[in-house]
């Protein structure tokens, strides 16, 4: 017996489902999408300071 299970193609309703489930979690309110943000703002403070007061 196979492991993987042998599947197939999604229904349009299932295919728009898992979609919008990818949106929710890369989207700019998840978890990553924050973590980017933070990283970018940090990033943008930075350059500024260099930018104002050098090294």
């Amino acid at each position: 017996m196979s492991l993987i299970q042998q599947r197939g193609p999604l229904s349009h309703e299932e295919e728009f489902k898992y979609a919008k489930l990818a949106m929710e979690w890369y989207g700019r309110g998840s978890p990553i999408g924050l973590g980017i943000l933070l990283v970018a703002l940090a990033a943008a403070a930075v350059l500024v300071r260099i930018a104002v007061y050098g090294f």
